[in-house]
């Protein structure tokens, strides 16, 4: 029996049995009553429901947990969640656009779930009942809440403090699932009116530090190669650098780095490194609240979307560029 064959039965809407069902006070008694009625008829709930349990449940729907940036993510969320008496519920949705919408429709229709908070790109079309956010800049302006950190002018603010340094020829390390900062790269570098050669920019199929390292045995072995690289996220970037070290390449001395996240690692590598900062704590926090405040007041807030602005955190790892003496060159 889901939630929403209460609401058929009772007569009401599938947002009215999750929030009776949630110990919301808006429903009136009479309605609240019957549909509790009907849940412990059939075995939903017990007469006692949920007295010794957080009121709401909201879904995190995220890509992976394996990686630093969305564990530490999650974690935040998690830890915001419980802070507030709230019950977080776990979907990996691995990537997949199918997996993404198989979920929130299996959300939707168990009608268990108060609220979906989204740390996915995924594009879901269909308005539901229950609020949805998305915590990262989703694929084609949906129609739910959207909260981002604006990497696109944050890669911007990164490219153009490179070439305030000298550097005219910069390229971009990343993987299969980083192509919007590789977009955000290629239209940087075409707003400071630089070139983009093609081989400065290398895509790997593995992921994290083990990109960095193919990407550096990439670079290192042209004789002729970029003088800084933005990497798709900091690991990358710290990857990159510690191979370079192996290829006897000095980093900044003989080619600077950028990463992405500013994950807790950064400022405590051998070569501090240069990041895009992107509140991922902040971002949590808001993320939260403009959800729980939707969940208790529905009617009450438009659809948002919202972008948080980026900082550069210089560190150690750029520098600018190193002149050539003629026997170099």
């Amino acid at each position: 029996m889901t939630y929403r064959k209460i609401a058929q039965i009772a007569g009401v809407s599938l947002s009215t049995v999750s929030k009776v069902l949630s110990g919301s006070s808006e429903i009136s008694k009479d309605t609240a009553e019957r549909v509790r009625r009907i849940a412990e008829e059939y075995g939903v709930v017990r007469p006692k429901y949920r007295h010794d349990r957080p009121n709401i449940r909201i879904a995190i729907l995220v890509p992976e947990i394996i990686s630093i940036y969305y564990s530490q993510k999650v974690t935040e969320i998690i830890n915001e969640m419980e802070r507030l008496d709230i019950e977080p519920c776990i979907y990996i949705v691995g990537f997949s656009n199918e997996r993404f919408h198989q979920i929130v429709e299996q959300i939707v229709d168990e009608g268990r779930i108060n609220g979906i908070l989204s740390l996915d790109h995924s594009f879901y079309a269909k308005i539901v009942e229950i609020p949805f956010l998305y915590l990262c800049q989703a694929n084609k302006g949906p129609r739910h809440d959207t909260l981002w950190a604006d990497l696109n002018e944050g890669v911007y603010e990164a490219i153009e403090y490179l070439t305030r340094l000298g550097h005219q020829r910069i390229g971009f390390i990343g993987e299969k699932n980083t192509s919007s900062k590789l977009e955000y790269f290629k239209s940087a570098v075409s707003r400071l009116g630089l070139e983009i050669n093609p081989k400065d920019i290398f895509i790997s199929d593995k992921r994290f530090e083990e990109i960095g390292y193919e990407g550096a045995a990439y670079f290192a072995k042209r004789r002729e190669r970029p003088t800084a690289l933005l990497a798709a996220y900091d690991e990358v970037a710290l990857g990159a650098i510690h191979a370079f070290k192996n290829y006897g390449i000095s980093v900044p001395d003989d080619i600077s780095i950028i990463g992405i996240n500013d994950i807790p690692f950064s400022s405590y590598a051998d070569v501090p490194l240069t990041t895009i900062r992107t509140y991922n704590e902040e971002l949590t926090h808001l993320a939260v609240k403009m959800l729980l405040d939707k969940i208790k007041q529905p009617d009450q807030h438009p659809v948002q979307h919202i972008a948080i602005q980026c900082e550069l955190v210089v560190r150690d790892t750029t520098a600018r560029v190193k002149v050539k003496s003629e026997k170099e060159q």
